[in-house]
């Protein structure tokens, strides 16, 4: 049986060179057509599936556990759209034992984006920042993203986040990115000096700045309250402080009123003189743990507090960061169940029995807006 061209060249009658050439031409071309039509098929075959993998809203998405993830987002009538912003860990997002998925996220955010339009995150590990803004974007959301690189005593750990930052920002633009962090409570936790930290935002912001769309993009990093001062705030294009009444000892009935004189005399007073924002950047309240003078964990506390922070800060305008979506099951397990429980959502997605979340949607404008 022929098995090549000249194998069939050599089966067909004696004919003129002439017409030898013709045959073989015709059939180099035949083949070279085929090859182009072989090309073309594979071409939009690997073009349909790149475009599935990564903006086609008919891909599948799984959850840890195998649940099958869509992109609908089902209203719920306990939810509303009344937090300036809040802060946000995917569960199972622990380095180096990471086990949280892309779906896992999606599901997150389609809850969380109908209770904010703005999501803090607390480091890269994980995928954490690139599952959040895919999910965002999968989702098509008008949602932004505070990303945060972790900053501790590892240099090792921190070159693995800083270049994972770089990495998102490349990947997915500034579209949905508002400011970036550049640690949290470092200056509390001492495990760099203030001088090294400094830096360290100084250089991230003249990378992110340099990069397409980065050019207006804050970078700061966020600080207990009481850590604030004019070299801080020097430091930073946006004053982020943590002010917790819960650690101050004060109730629930009076925490609103202590966060807001607190953060304006310690705070906002720094940020005002050298014409600042300035943004709480944690405020909350736990349910589980030992009480604090007059500061007692649980769900009837959080109510009350939540209530009444979240609807007089929406109406003076104030920025804020409700702390946190979701209890950290890790943070009970390494600290206490104080640390792990101030979430207004179980792990789970269900949230907590008893919290009430307001009707009183936020009026204050970007973070960086004085």
């Amino acid at each position: 049986m022929p098995t090549s061209e000249q194998d069939l060249l050599n089966t067909m009658p004696e004919q003129n060179s002439t017409s030898k050439r013709s045959l073989r031409n015709r059939l180099i071309l035949a083949g070279i057509g085929i090859l182009l039509l072989v090309g073309i098929v594979l071409g939009i075959a690997l073009g349909v599936t790149h475009s599935r993998s990564n903006n086609d809203p008919s891909r599948t998405f799984l959850t840890w556990d195998g649940k099958t993830v869509d992109l609908k987002i089902k209203k719920d009538n306990k939810y509303k759209n009344s937090l300036y912003g809040l802060n946000y860990g995917p569960v199972n997002a622990t380095w180096p034992s990471c086990g949280n998925t892309l779906g896992d996220v999606i599901e997150d955010i389609k809850v969380l984006s109908q209770l904010t339009r703005r999501i803090r995150l607390y480091g890269m590990d994980c995928n954490m920042v690139n599952y959040t803004l895919l999910a965002v974007e999968y989702l098509n959301l008008d949602v932004s993203v505070i990303p945060t690189i972790w900053v501790d005593n590892n240099e090792t750990t921190y070159k693995r986040q800083h270049d994972d930052l770089i990495a998102n920002l490349n990947q997915h633009g500034f579209k949905h990115i508002e400011g970036i962090s550049v640690g949290n409570e470092v200056l509390f936790r001492e495990e760099i000096s203030k001088d090294e930290l400094f830096r360290r935002i100084g250089d991230v912001r003249k990378e992110v700045h340099a990069l397409p769309g980065g050019g207006n993009v804050p970078v700061f990093t966020s600080d207990l309250g009481s850590k604030v001062g004019q070299e801080f705030v020097a430091t930073s294009d946006v004053v982020f402080a943590n002010v917790h009444p819960y650690f101050a000892g004060i109730s629930a009935e009076a925490g609103t009123n202590w966060t807001i004189t607190f953060f304006e005399q310690n705070d906002s007073y720094f940020a005002d003189k050298q014409k600042k924002p300035s943004v709480i950047a944690e405020v909350g309240w736990p349910t589980e743990g030992l009480s604090n003078k007059k500061a007692v964990a649980s769900i009837e506390n959080l109510n009350t507090f939540l209530n009444r922070f979240i609807c007089f800060a929406n109406e003076k305008k104030y920025k804020y960061f409700w702390f946190e979506a979701y209890d950290t099951p890790w943070k009970t397990q390494r600290f206490t169940i104080l640390e792990g429980s101030w979430g207004l959502f179980y792990p789970d997605l269900t949230l907590k029995p008893g919290v009430n979340i307001p009707d009183c949607p936020p009026t204050a404008p970007n973070i960086d807006t004085l």
